[in-house]
């Protein structure tokens, strides 16, 4: 169970608040780290995750 004083209803919903940044999320766009709920980009930020695929670029889909 989350603490309570760490819970925040900022989005409409209840979520948890980012130990990093302190902004209000969803408990579904939270990441759990060392046991703290964070927000991708201080995921990033305490990690230094980067993606593991290389993007493409892909052309405009003709439908004529």
């Amino acid at each position: 169970m989350p603490d309570p004083t760490k819970l925040s209803t900022a989005t409409g919903q209840l979520g948890p608040v980012c130990a990093v940044t302190g902004k209000a999320m969803t408990f579904a766009e939270a990441i759990v780290l060392d046991g703290d709920y964070v927000c991708f980009e201080a995921y990033i930020e305490k990690t230094g995750a980067s993606s593991a695929t290389d993007g493409k670029e892909v052309g405009a889909l003709d439908l004529d």
